[in-house]
């Protein structure tokens, strides 16, 4: 298992105790699923100096063996040139005494690419164990100023275009695959298979009523639910720290097991695509 540097510790330690509020209330569920189901909390770990920080219980079952690997970025260069702009304009000019703005930056452009991988296993007694082995990849671009002699100040903008998340999950040998391709500009696509079984991953809104008017509101899901296209099997409330999963009673153990693994798989892809560093560029 991987040891984190402290320092990064204790910043996520800082970061998630600010990002701490009340619970949400519970997503709405299908009314046949909701009277059956049964409501498993999972946990995002405060400090996390070791993988083992991950480890949990997830109703009756065990989270084991989780490999995070750190964050690798880079970013390309597309192009560097004279960019002027009137950032700020005159009110930046009057209160920061600045006209810097006016004789415009020399500015670079990029291309960036970052990957992490995590897996785990999700054990129960007397059952093989569901392993996970999944890969994140998102791609993005940049802008940044250089040093040009002239201005006394520096800037970087970073936007994420493309986002995958691709898994593996096997059990007692049979093998499946959740897929995510989320786009900027357009709904997210998933695919999600039990073995040779493609089953319904449904995004739910946190503001279905705004989305419907508003592409804007489209961006970031509140949850999903999952199902074979004529019953909900199982669903997953997204949140930083107040994450919830729940999984039909009425499915086999082994059934409720492998769900349970694919919606933390779904949960980490969310937890983990966030803030990723820009490294420096390669020409």
């Amino acid at each position: 298992m991987k040891l984190k540097l402290l320092s990064t510790a204790l910043v996520t330690t800082v970061a998630l105790s600010a990002c701490k509020s009340t619970p949400e209330e519970d997503m709405s569920l299908p009314v046949g699923f909701e009277q059956q189901a049964q409501l498993m909390p999972l946990k995002r770990p405060v400090l996390t100096l070791t993988d083992e920080a991950w480890h949990q219980a997830i109703g009756p079952f065990q989270l084991t063996n989780m490999d995070l690997s750190s964050k690798s970025t880079e970013k390309v260069s597309t192009s560097t040139g004279w960019q002027t702009t009137a950032r700020g304009g005159l009110l930046f000019q009057l209160m920061f005494h600045d006209e810097v703005n006016l004789s415009g930056d020399v500015v670079n452009k990029f291309n960036t690419r970052a990957e992490q991988s995590f897996s785990f296993d999700l054990q129960a007694q007397g059952a093989a164990a569901v392993h996970a082995e999944c890969q994140i990849l998102v791609f993005g671009q940049g802008e940044e100023t250089l040093d040009n002699g002239v201005n006394s100040y520096n800037w970087q903008t970073s936007e994420q275009q493309l986002s995958y998340l691709g898994c593996k999950l096997t059990q007692d040998g049979q093998v499946s695959t959740l897929v995510v391709e989320d786009k900027a500009g357009t709904a997210p696509v998933y695919k999600l298979n039990q073995g040779s079984t493609a089953l319904t991953v449904s995004p739910v809104q946190e503001v279905p009523e705004l989305a419907k008017y508003n592409s804007f509101f489209q961006g970031g899901e509140y949850g999903y639910l999952v199902g074979d296209g004529q019953n909900t099997n199982a669903a997953l409330q997204l949140s930083l720290d107040q994450s919830r999963l729940w999984v039909s009673k009425d499915l086999p153990a082994a059934t409720q097991q492998w769900y349970v693994a694919a919606l933390f798989s779904l949960q980490m892809y969310d937890w983990q695509n966030r803030q990723w560093p820009v490294s420096s560029p390669t020409h």
